[in-house]
């Protein structure tokens, strides 16, 4: 015998979802969910499930969790709203790396995602040593010019139209081998 629906039962796939939208509010505060667990005395497997939007809070976790995180619960409810960057007002950022000039070209998402336009001169790198990012992974497509990129011991020579994506926690690195200038866009996720 089956049960008749619940009318009063909210469909699931209208509920927000909101563990993404915890996770970067984490992952922009630079705290790991281990730092997470100490801060609100939650269990660490119960955080993880509530980031993948695979349990239901109460509003007393909810309101624990939002308050080590710095945020208003009702923000995880809001929803997406776009965000116009204007060329000519995109602001500058300075990631390191020598003789590059970068600016930002996403606002909002909670930090889901950090996507980049860097113009890199002639010979200019990321440093002098292969570093790792805080996020998951990097994408770079190449608009013009060359661009090398060294992960851990392999090198990729990309050029105009080419993309690379990579684990941004692998060491790796980039260069201007050319003498002209190379434009790029970076995306990184979530926002490291």
């Amino acid at each position: 015998m089956t049960r008749p629906a619940d009318p009063h039962a909210a469909d699931p796939q209208l509920q927000p979802r909101i563990g993404p939208r915890l996770r970067a509010a984490r992952k922009a505060r630079g705290l790991t969910l281990e730092q997470l667990v100490a801060l609100t005395g939650l269990d660490k497997s119960f955080l993880s499930r509530m980031e993948r939007d695979l349990t239901s809070a109460s509003v007393a976790s909810l309101v624990n969790v939002c308050a080590a995180l710095g945020i208003r619960p009702g923000t995880l409810f809001d929803p997406p709203t776009a965000h116009l960057i204007r060329a000519a007002d995109a602001p500058p950022v300075n990631f390191g790396g020598h003789d590059v000039h970068e600016v930002l070209l996403s606002q909002g998402l909670g930090g889901e995602l950090m996507v980049l336009r860097s113009t890199i001169d002639p010979g200019g790198y990321g440093g002098e040593e292969l570093y790792t990012l805080d996020a998951d992974v990097s994408f770079v497509t190449v608009l013009s010019g060359q661009l090398e990129v060294m992960v851990e011991d392999a090198h990729y020579f990309l050029g105009a139209g080419d993309s690379l994506t990579l684990s941004s926690r692998i060491p790796h690195n980039w260069r201007n081998p050319t003498r002209t200038a190379t434009e790029v866009i970076w995306i990184t996720s979530p926002h490291p």
